[in-house]
């Protein structure tokens, strides 16, 4: 009797906190949105899909023009080139620059867009690889989310077996103190009930262990409390296996099967690229310009001139029949050029020079680097078209494993409906003999444990049909309910 209260506590206990935490459940489907948001593998796959879009954008940008600017100072000792005049000079010097230079590919034969192009798969193939992640979780999330069903069913069944053990342990006891019974009766509906107990707490153990595992898949903190929302079992939506055939959920599987679709695409992203390496061998043509300016600490700049005047004055004489006259040379002027050190901005005026061009680059021999990429592409091209056709023969296996899977499911699933219900009626004739004594307790129990070993493999047999149904469903429209 002290053990059996102890397990009605026990019991009343998890009850207890199950209402108390009642209002904080969890269906499915909130299962599944939450692992989309927190899932880490989910998370990861995400990433990818952000470095997918930045490549994307990164090759459509790289039609766009290159501009680049840049600044220079220096000072210079002894003699060096004086950059305004390109004259050497002797004296200290200080001189700036400053430079901005533009160029843009005209022609390069469709490089550019092609691999714009293969991007733009890659792109669309990375999106379907987080749907694909996506759905495999869920359909993980949904196995683990009928297992939790699965063990507080049979814990249950455990509780209702302890129950059972106890009162006809308690009958028991009074016959044997009547002198109904042997005492050896008693004795083994007592190490019946032990054994039950100790089937209670493995089962029990069980739902904490599936409600880790479901917390581990959601990314969840394993302090917050989870209870799964019950649906009836009557009502889950199943398929009709019966008019299902596997190669018409194959067919249906690859049009919708984000694997499937992300290998088409990433053979699209490789024939490409492969467009985009052979434009390498070709020349292409390209337009830069350019825009430079500078500033010397030596620089003068004419403002004006400087005029002298020279008179006349002797530089001789000459005799002319007999008289000396004095020769005087002639008034002369003499221009000089004024000179000013303009301000920083006047010379970044003067000095502004531009420059346009065009270039043709035409390839002759890089070491058949070309030749290696697009050998390299085409074989890439090749392992994806191999990888797409590997993805489709594994999926047929898989789908027509399932299908087998699931009409197995189903026969066990009506084997054990059918063993249920003969060891319910067993363990009733069971019952009412043993009440009369026409059999031993050795007798009894065996019946008792055959009938909850039936209840229990009915329990998984059914939880393990639905899963499999389930796992067709998702191969036929992607999608997994309860």
């Amino acid at each position: 009797m002290r053990l059996f209260r102890f397990i009605v506590l026990l019991i009343s206990l998890m009850y207890l906190n199950y209402g108390s935490h009642a209002q904080d459940v969890w269906s499915l489907q909130r299962c599944i949105e939450y692992a989309r948001s927190h899932n880490i593998q989910i998370k990861q796959q995400v990433l990818q899909k952000r470095l997918s879009e930045l490549q994307l954008r990164q090759s459509r940008l790289s039609q766009f023009p290159t501009v680049n600017a840049g600044a220079d100072y220096g000072y210079n000792y002894g003699r060096s080139i004086d950059p305004t005049t390109n004259q050497f000079v002797g004296s200290q010097l200080s001189s700036a620059g400053l430079n901005m230079n533009a160029g843009i590919t005209l022609f390069s034969w469709f490089q550019k867009r092609n691999t714009i192009a293969a991007n733009q798969y890659a792109d669309q193939a990375a999106r379907e690889i987080l749907e694909n992640m996506e759905d495999n979780i869920s359909l993980n999330i949904a196995n683990a989310y009928l297992q939790i069903l699965q063990t507080e069913e049979q814990e249950e069944v455990s509780v209702q077996q302890i129950s059972l053990t106890q009162q006809q342990l308690d009958n028991t006891t009074k016959q044997v103190e009547a002198g109904a019974l042997p005492e050896s009766n008693e004795a083994d509906l007592e190490a019946q009930l032990a054994r039950d107990s100790a089937t209670y707490i493995t089962n029990k153990n069980n739902v904490t262990f599936a409600i880790l595992q479901m917390k581990t898949l959601l990314n969840l903190d394993f302090r917050t409390t989870f209870i799964p929302e019950k649906p009836d079992l009557a009502k889950i939506p199943i398929l009709n296996i019966a008019v299902l055939t596997p190669e018409e959920i194959y067919q249906s599987a690859v049009a919708k099967q984000p694997q499937i679709l992300s290998d088409s695409l990433q053979v699209l992203s490789a024939e490409k690229q492969v467009a985009a390496s052979k434009g390498a061998l070709y020349p292409s043509l390209s337009f830069g310009a350019g825009l430079g300016t500078n500033y010397s600490s030596n620089y003068r700049r004419p403002v004006g001139e400087t005029t002298i005047a020279i008179p006349p004055s002797p530089i001789g004489s000459v005799d002319v029949n007999g008289t000396n006259y004095t020769v005087n040379s002639l008034p002369q002027q003499i221009t000089n050029p004024k000179f000013e050190q303009p301000k920083l901005s006047r010379q970044i005026s003067d000095n502004l020079r531009e420059n346009l061009g065009l270039s043709l680059n035409i390839p002759l021999f890089n070491g058949l680097q070309t030749r290696a990429q697009i050998e390299q592409s085409k074989i890439n091209l090749e392992n994806q078209r191999l990888v797409h056709e590997q993805d489709l023969l594994t999926l047929k296996q898989d789908i027509y494993q399932a299908y087998a899977n699931a009409k197995a499911s189903l026969e066990n699933y009506v084997a054990a409906q059918k063993t249920l219900k003969s060891s319910q009626t067993a363990f009733y004739y069971a019952q009412q003999r043993y009440n009369v004594g026409l059999i031993n307790s050795l007798d009894y129990v065996t019946s008792q444990n055959s009938l909850f070993q039936a209840q229990n493999d009915l329990i998984s047999k059914h939880y393990d049909y639905i899963f499999k149904m389930k796992i067709l469903e998702f191969y036929k429209n992607l999608n997994i309910t309860l």
